[in-house]
């Protein structure tokens, strides 16, 4: 009589045969090791995109994202042992897929799309866009900027143009070319207002009391995010989990210093809930 294998040993050959040696090895390795064995991380982000990356007066690379980045540093080491990469936004894919970047932090925003490229921690800090005017205006909301007397500073984009057509269709506008250009409109009353991100009108208004940013958005919230490469869950774990435990856990105080200190308000702890903080 011939001998039959056993289906669970003719199983068990079939995937010896299927699975090629290199992707087995590779499934046990993680960015996370080799970030260990290194001793250092090495983040991309930008460098003039301020308040988030920028370099200061004295030639250093300073911004949120630049903290945050040591944050996660200190998290990992005990203390700031990172490398920075300054790149341009075209280069975040293909910097964090060919491994030149162990994370990219960087004022991206998640979208489905791009998270067919890379993979994303939960969000480190909220955004969306509101209305900078002169502390003095009587706008007060959204609906009062719908008036021929007023002029908004957009930037050279198209979306922009078409929130001003949706929001207030009857004002003027004026276009400018970077964002400081649109501040500085609002500052010396060439517009009444401005279109700017949240953390950026945040940042802006710390530093200029003469200047409120408006509690209605244009758009629904949006969420930055930390950036990696796709397919490499403990890399992902460990970064996700600091990040919450930035935003409502035991960083959460180093967390808020960082955001007092660059947009001049208290983040609010994602366990509200609990207590005071």
């Amino acid at each position: 009589m011939r001998h039959r294998w056993p289906y669970w040993r003719a199983f068990v050959l079939l995937l010896a045969v299927m699975t090629p040696p290199a992707l087995a090895d590779a499934q046990g390795k993680s960015k996370l090791d080799e970030v260990l064995a290194r001793g250092y991380v090495i983040v991309g982000t930008s460098s003039e995109a301020p308040p988030f990356g920028f370099i200061n007066e004295k030639g250093e690379l300073v911004g949120f994202d630049v903290d945050i980045a040591k944050l996660v540093a200190k998290a990992i080491f005990g203390s700031e042992k990172i490398e920075f990469v300054k790149q341009g936004f075209a280069a975040r894919w293909a910097n964090v897929q060919a491994g030149k970047i162990d994370f990219g932090i960087q004022v991206t925003t998640i979208y489905p799309d791009r998270a067919l490229k890379v993979a994303f921690t939960r969000p480190y800090v909220d955004s969306g866009i509101t209305m900078v005017v002169k502390k003095g205006s009587p706008i007060q909301k959204l609906a009062d900027l719908n008036n021929e007397k007023y002029t908004v500073a957009n930037l050279t984009t198209p979306v922009q143009a078409d929130r001003s057509k949706k929001f207030f269709p009857k004002a003027k506008t004026v276009t400018f070319d970077s964002v400081a250009a649109q501040f500085t409109a609002v500052k010396t009353a060439r517009a009444e207002a401005a279109q700017l991100d949240v953390p950026v009108a945040l940042w802006y208004a710390k530093d200029h009391p003469d200047i409120r940013v408006l509690d209605e958005w244009l758009t629904d919230p949006t969420n930055n995010a930390i950036f990696l490469k796709l397919d490499d869950f403990a890399w992902w774990r460990f970064l996700d989990t600091v990040v919450g435990e930035m935003r409502g856990g035991s960083l959460f105080s180093e967390y808020r210093a960082i955001h007092k200190k660059w947009f001049g308000v208290d983040p609010q702890h994602e366990k509200w809930y609990v207590g005071k903080q």
